[in-house]
């Protein structure tokens, strides 16, 4: 269990809606940066988007649920 004010590290997904592709990023305890990534790349009209995987996957684990539940591409190109 957590403890009160820590956070854990997680892996960070990217998506890229007009390619089909996704990437991950992490693991890390801020996203601050990404987000603000994201939303730069929002706003010049790309279809772009950022969650946070499950604390308890592995990067293999999130590569694979991302492709099969949202059928997007595993790319290792950082594209925000």
């Amino acid at each position: 269990m957590p403890r009160p004010g820590k956070i854990d590290p997680f892996l960070l997904v990217l998506k890229d809606e007009d390619r089909g592709l996704f990437t991950i990023v992490g693991p890390m305890t801020d996203d601050t940066h990404w987000n603000q990534r994201v939303c730069q790349a929002q706003g010049k009209g790309r279809q772009v988007r950022c969650f946070a995987a499950e604390s308890d996957q592995t990067r293999e684990q999130v590569i694979t649920n991302v492709q099969h539940q949202l059928g997007l591409k595993y790319t290792d190109e950082i594209f925000v």
